[in-house]
């Protein structure tokens, strides 16, 4: 692999849908490219992803979908937090880093902070301009998600994806 990669959670299609939206606006408003809605539960791994198939295909066996609560819309450091959506962890969230933290720890270690980027980019948001933005309350999480992550948004690539609805391999 020539990339790192990293592990997502992504929404179910109804909350994908209403992000999405959001995600496009705001790439469009501060010319950032587009992406789609997830949340990092592990970063930029340096390993042969297919290595960890089975851990993955076994982990989605034990879980459901996750529902989340959104803290609120904030601002953060360039360009990979420039404007996003704050997760409240949980119970079931934090069981779940602990496990993706200790399987994946020795080969990077990454620091947790829940969030559903909108936009990435180096750019200035005047924080007046956030008071009136429309989010949902809740994210209701589907999927797994392993996803070739180089620097380059546009190049991102899907490798591995498993559905915590039921636990089967997309």
């Amino acid at each position: 692999m020539s990339h790192p990669w990293s592990v997502w959670l992504e929404p179910c299609e109804s909350d994908r849908i209403q992000l999405q939206k959001l995600i496009r606006d705001f790439c469009a408003r501060f010319n950032s490219p587009v992406f789609d809605p997830h949340l990092t539960l592990f970063g930029r791994v340096a390993k042969d992803p297919v290595a960890t198939f089975p851990f993955f295909e076994n982990f989605v066996k034990d879980f459901g979908p996750i529902s989340l609560n959104v803290l609120g819309i904030k601002t953060g450091e360039p360009p990979w937090k420039s404007l996003y959506l704050q997760i409240g962890k949980n119970n079931e969230l934090g069981q779940v880093q602990k496990e993706f933290d200790y399987y994946l720890n020795d080969y990077r270690h990454y620091e947790f902070d829940p969030h559903l980027s909108l936009a990435y980019g180096n750019f200035d948001i005047n924080e007046s301009e956030l008071d009136d933005i429309s989010f949902p309350e809740t994210i209701i999480f589907s999927s797994v998600v392993l996803m070739a992550a180089p620097d380059e948004i546009d190049k991102w690539e899907l490798i591995f994806q498993a559905d915590l609805i039921g636990g089967m391999v997309l």
